[in-house]
């Protein structure tokens, strides 16, 4: 009875091993329990018709232990193995090992074979989103926000199980996966010159230090007549939310359109009609209320993101 015993609990402590995973030469983690949360940079690397969200590297090794070195274990993909909340329209898949596999991402796909040797396997499996030739809604993830899971499946020589692999982002993401760009995709040069800083406003409707921009859309798939929507992203001032900071604590830059200000995070509605359209909007130099900002050469950023109502 006792041999019995004994050879019940050596297969119950065999059955709950399982393989082993981490991100970017992180610590590794355990899946035995059937779901793996990592959380990764996203980073977005474009390329032919196509954005690749391929910013870390994924490994996962059987977990060692006394059993054989022959002793394997193998991940494969499950039928419909992508699943994401923040994609809506868009074509979006797996790119494993450099072959695309469109979703519902087909089952029964290798990603890896992992014999007991201690050693980590690439996985080398990343989302893509297919880009397209007319406006789309933005993608717009925050850090520490769920974005997609793997639905992986692991067999071999422990207890087959599922395995969900859980993304999260380590950064805030936003990306509009369409090949309609605002002025070409150049860099759009916001220059105040040389300001006297007693003249600077501590608003940007009322500030007289102000720089006309032209903006231009434009894409490439021919007769697109819809309404867009053209969004400011950027760090806001530390003193006016409605602003842009600048590396001046003191100092930031406003954006108008007509009469009304486009504060970071909002966004103004347009038209493109026939595949273009195009805007006025005014920068505005502001200042903290009751500061003379240093004098001295100050920069900042902000990005314009097309997208859909």
């Amino acid at each position: 009875m006792k041999l019995i015993i004994g050879t019940v609990l050596l297969l119950l402590m065999q059955s709950v091993s399982a393989s082993q995973c981490r991100v970017n030469n992180g610590p590794w983690e355990s899946v035995a329990g059937g779901w793996f949360p990592l959380t990764v940079p996203l980073i977005a690397h474009p390329s032919t018709g196509r954005i690749d969200l391929d910013g870390y590297i994924m490994e996962c090794r059987y977990t060692p232990d006394g059993w054989p070195a022959s002793s394997t274990d193998r991940l494969y993909t499950k039928p419909g193995a992508l699943l994401s909340p923040y994609f809506g329209n868009y074509t979006v898949g797996l790119r494993i090992r450099g072959t695309d596999y469109p979703s519902p991402v087909t089952g029964n796909v290798l990603l890896a074979t992992m014999p007991n040797d201690g050693r980590g396997r690439n996985l080398e499996t990343f989302m893509y989103i297919l880009t397209r030739g007319s406006p789309g809604k933005p993608i717009n993830i925050r850090a520490g926000d769920w974005f997609a899971t793997f639905q992986l499946r692991q067999d071999g020589f422990h207890t087959d199980h599922d395995v969900d692999v859980l993304l999260y982002a380590g950064n805030d993401f936003i990306t509009e996966p369409s090949t309609c760009t605002i002025n070409g995709n150049r860099p759009i040069d916001v220059n105040f010159n040389t300001v006297d800083r007693t003249l600077i406003g501590e608003a940007a409707s009322s500030t007289p230090i102000r720089t006309n921009i032209r903006l231009n859309y434009s894409c490439p798939d021919p007769g697109i007549t819809m309404p867009i929507t053209i969004t400011l992203q950027g760090i806001p001032a530390s003193f006016d939310a409605g602003v842009l900071s600048t590396s001046n604590p003191n100092l930031g830059t406003g954006m108008l359109r007509g009469a009304g200000q486009v504060s970071p995070g909002s966004a103004f509605s347009t038209n493109i009609v026939n595949s273009s359209g195009g805007d006025d909007v005014t920068f505005a130099l502001t200042r903290r209320p009751g500061s003379v900002p240093a004098t001295g050469a100050f920069s900042g950023s902000g990005t314009l993101v097309m997208g859909i109502p």
